[in-house]
């Protein structure tokens, strides 16, 4: 009895499981991403809306990357070709009939693989950062989770230059980039890397020493992770 008890409650895991996750490969797309458009809604792409583009790019990555799609209920939609609009905060994915098709569902967080390393890199929409007053609307990347939540804010902006004798418009898109670190449910922008020992009181002696014994400059992400990482040791420490 016990043992078909034990097998019923597997079997009951394993279903909660499946209903979770919902898998958009190239076997099961027809269906997968289907019941992905039902769910998550979609507008066409505007073709015309970046071609006058010389410099620069919208996106997080111009190409399509494998990724997954997290709702607000934590369903998650994986395998789906994806590409994130970083100047309209906007997600992007390839519908069954190969279009592509802008999100009009509210998104919690997507997963994006590089293509290079493999590993997942992880966005997460504003609306979902728990935390008061709300933050900025966007796209935050996350770069480490912990005690202490690193995040990184890609800032784009758009010039449009008329070009002497042009009847067209030439647009340039500039990147720039902005750190932020969530904890106790505060969300403070980090003007730069000396400035979080004063934001972390508890280790500030000893983020000072981290960063002048390892020269970090702020210049990098790796610096930013490197302390954040650092601080969330020893806080595990305790």
């Amino acid at each position: 009895m016990r043992i078909i008890t034990v097998a019923f409650i597997f079997l009951l895991s394993a279903n909660g499981f499946s209903q979770t996750v919902v898998d958009v490969s190239k076997a099961n797309q027809g269906a997968g991403l289907s019941n992905l458009y039902y769910v998550v809604g979609g507008v066409p792409m505007n073709n015309a809306k970046y071609v006058a583009i010389v410099e620069g790019s919208a996106f997080f990555s111009d190409s399509f990357a494998t990724g997954k799609i997290i709702l607000s209920g934590g369903k998650m939609y994986a395998n789906t070709r994806l590409r994130l609009d970083l100047m309209d905060n906007t997600v992007h994915y390839i519908s069954a009939e190969g279009e592509e098709l802008i999100a009009t569902t509210p998104i919690k967080s997507i997963l994006l693989k590089d293509p290079v390393t493999q590993k997942e890199i992880q966005f997460d929409h504003s609306d979902f950062i728990m935390t008061l007053p709300r933050v900025e609307t966007g796209w935050y990347q996350l770069l480490d989770t912990g005690a202490v939540r690193l995040y990184k804010r890609h800032n784009k902006t758009i010039r449009e230059n008329k070009p002497y004798n042009s009847a067209t418009v030439e647009q340039y898109i500039s990147t720039t980039y902005s750190y932020y670190i969530l904890i106790n449910s505060v969300f403070t922008h980090v003007k730069k890397i000396r400035s979080l020992p004063d934001m972390l009181q508890d280790k500030k002696a000893e983020l000072l020493a981290y960063i002048n014994s390892n020269n970090l400059t702020g210049k990098s992400d790796k610096d930013y992770l490197a302390l954040a990482a650092y601080y969330n040791s020893l806080v595990t420490k305790q």
